[in-house]
């Protein structure tokens, strides 16, 4: 039986931002669409976690931007 290579989980951005959220950080996406983080207090192993699903992968990056401005837009998600 030939094994299919697996697949990668697929990001999800609203996720993604809700567990961001849950861990006490919060973001902005300014007016040039620069993504701004906003840490308080939060633990550092968890926004490591969260940090490192995003760090160097500019796809995800834009999608949380698009998700991000889908709301400030008041649209679904």
């Amino acid at each position: 039986m030939l094994m299919q290579p697996s697949q990668p989980p697929r990001f999800d951005p609203q996720l993604w931002l809700s567990a961001f959220a849950e861990i006490g950080v919060g973001y902005a996406l300014a007016a040039d669409r620069r993504l701004t983080f906003l840490v308080g207090a939060c633990h550092g192993e968890h926004l490591t976690s969260a940090m490192a699903q995003i760090v160097g992968h500019p796809e995800r990056q834009e999608a949380l931007k698009a998700a991000i401005e889908r709301r400030q837009n008041g649209e679904p998600a």
